[in-house]
């Protein structure tokens, strides 16, 4: 690895790290998935039978905002596995499921009102750094600055 943008803070060993700001994640789904799913609000029953996405085994988004908003420990809920972030959103937008989406990705359907915030106002924020080897640092610059003007545009501060 020369250089990545990870959630991990690292620094790993002979890399320097640069925090780049958060990536906010809203909970959406159809307004007909929610009515039909959440009918009686947002609980650790509710979430228990509604199926979610998650990206991967390593993914825990969907647990830590069921945690955030449930105050549940280990929250248990039937999932889907959609290693794409642009297939989560049409998978919400299709009604198969719940997700943690990049608000980047899905505002504009939420503007539109083809999905909504299954509890509103209850982001996750998740925290991007650039790791780079300090060997190779003289070389990235340019990219480095780049990816921080980026990050200052696009993500959360």
């Amino acid at each position: 690895m020369v250089a990545a943008i990870t959630a991990h803070a690292g620094p790993l060993q002979g890399c320097d790290t640069v925090p780049l700001g958060c990536l906010r994640y809203r909970a959406t789904a159809t307004p007909a998935f929610a009515a039909r799913w959440f009918a009686e609000g947002v609980t650790v029953q509710t979430l228990s039978r509604a199926p979610g996405l998650t990206f991967s085994d390593k993914d825990r988004l969907q647990e830590r905002w069921v945690s955030l908003v449930t105050g549940a420990r280990h929250p248990a809920f039937p999932s889907h596995r959609i290693a794409s972030s642009q297939a989560f959103v049409e998978a919400c937008l299709a009604g198969l499921a719940w997700g943690m989406n990049p608000e980047v990705l899905v505002a504009p359907h939420l503007a539109a009102g083809a999905l909504v915030e299954l509890v509103p106002g209850t982001p996750l924020d998740v925290a991007l750094h650039w790791q780079f080897t300090r060997l190779a640092a003289p070389a990235l610059r340019p990219v480095t600055q780049a990816i921080r003007a980026a990050a200052g545009e696009s993500l959360v501060q």
